[in-house]
């Protein structure tokens, strides 16, 4: 948001050439958040000193007209350049590029209809929009192509001299929508061409950052422990990766463990590994839903008593036995709605509950919920599943007795009917049922799995 604002004004004052900002990142990142901010320290000057500090320097520009367009309003009339002719009230002047049919402003129009004083051009949710407009006929086109061709014109006049101190903030075009981003790739490569030339890409929040966590700690969390506590607690985690490798169970890196919990306390790393499997699925809102996700685990976790009995919050810890959660985790993927019902959690009769009573015990549970949470992705050649290492590295926690950890477990691979394994040994949930070989048999065929 800093560089946005400085890097902002700096160029509505005519001090700088970057003319385009694109604001990447999918749905509930911020993006919105961000466009709103700039137009209304652009707007009131007053307020410019107060937000963006001591860097600032008073340069005369005063208040900006801010001109904003949602792609969610897909019945605009006259289309974008329509709307933005109207929001400066030169309607009369540039009626020609609509009367008698849309007509996309080439160069010379875009700089007519914006020169003169500063203005901040806010181009928000693209990608429905022109979905949308493939399906309106002008001339012997579409409204879509009418509509890249105007944007295109419109990135290139801002190059020109008379445009020097005209801002476009634009949202990434390839936001996942329902088919927004296969039909941007495919129909619309060109205006993102343009955009590539000429943009400065400004993430809002690094999803594969420390800043998520941040995020979260800070929306769910009133007060921590300080870092000696969190040093403590790393430690154990240590030991005991390292206690299980000495019983054969792994050999994930402890100290990557020990690293990763410092960084990610309170939550286990495995959170931010797992999540970044799925955060492209569509319709999943990258930082918005992971926020609602791990709002209620942590209410659910919280509500049943855990607070004072866990150290940290871990991919496991989803309650897929209480209804809400159970419909937010199959939302991400619907087609592994049989594997939790029939394999990991139906009111103490799914297959790894099963197991749990029998061995009495409960992390077959957890390690069921984790491959399902590995097995989330739902996009071309997305990484699906955990090895045997990596599901026993992120399962152990300091006080977890998991000594009967192999015979339960390889009763559970035994039983279970939708866990498959990739060539690489990769275990994960499909929505297929397996084929399992006789029960006398010591090989499991179908996973090629030996312990």
């Amino acid at each position: 948001m800093q560089d946005v604002i400085s890097e902002g004004i700096a160029r509505l004052a005519g001090a700088s050439s970057q003319a385009i900002f694109r604001r990447k990142q999918a749905m509930g990142g911020g993006k919105t958040h961000n466009m709103i901010s700039l137009g209304l320290i652009a707007k009131h000057p007053d307020f410019r000193k107060q937000i963006i500090g001591k860097d600032y320097k008073d340069d005369g520009l005063g208040s900006v007209e801010v001109l904003a367009f949602s792609g969610r309003e897909s019945n605009t009339p006259n289309g974008i350049w329509g709307e933005i002719a109207r929001q400066l009230g030169k309607e009369t002047e540039f009626k020609s590029l609509w009367e008698g049919g849309l007509r996309a402003p080439g160069q010379s129009e875009w700089i007519n209809m914006l020169k003169g004083t500063p203005k901040l051009i806010l181009l928000d949710e693209l990608p429905p929009y022109l979905e949308n407009a493939k399906t309106i006929t002008v001339g012997q086109g579409d409204l879509a192509i009418v509509s890249t061709t105007a944007l295109a014109n419109l990135f290139n006049a801002l190059n020109r001299k008379e445009l020097d101190n005209i801002l476009i903030v634009i949202s990434d075009l390839k936001a996942n929508y329902q088919s927004g981003t296969r039909l941007l790739q495919s129909s619309f490569s060109n205006l993102e061409g343009e955009v590539n030339r000429f943009a400065l890409d400004i993430q809002p929040v690094g999803s594969s950052s420390d800043e998520i966590y941040d995020i979260l700690r800070t929306k769910l969390f009133a007060q921590l422990p300080d870092k000696s506590v969190i040093n403590e607690i790393a430690v154990a985690y240590k030991a005991k990766v390292e206690e299980a490798k000495n019983l054969g169970f792994t050999n994930y890196n402890a100290d990557k463990l020990f690293t990763g919990i410092k960084e990610s306390y309170p939550f286990h790393p495995s959170i931010r590994e797992l999540y970044e499997r799925f955060r492209e699925n569509q319709n999943f809102q990258q930082t918005r839903d992971l926020i609602r996700l791990m709002r209620k685990v942590v209410t659910s976790m919280w509500s049943a008593g855990l607070a004072d009995k866990r150290f940290l919050v871990n991919a496991y810890d989803i309650d897929l036995n209480e209804s809400g959660m159970n419909t937010t985790i199959t939302q991400i993927k619907p087609s592994l709605g049989n594997a939790i019902s029939k394999d990991i959690a139906n009111e103490s009769r799914a297959t790894a509950e099963l197991i749990d009573t029998q061995y009495k015990i409960d992390f077959i549970s957890q390690v069921a919920k984790l491959l399902l949470v590995a097995s989330l992705a739902d996009v071309p050649n997305a990484l699906l599943g955990l090895t045997q290492s990596e599901l026993v590295g992120y399962l152990v926690e300091p006080n977890k007795d998991i000594t009967s950890y192999r015979n339960a477990f390889e009763e559970f691979i035994s039983q279970a009917w939708y866990i498959h394994s990739d060539k690489d040994g990769r275990l994960h949930f499909q929505n297929v049922r397996n084929i399992k070989p006789s029960p006398r048999s010591k090989t499991f065929c179908k996973l090629n799995f030996r312990f």
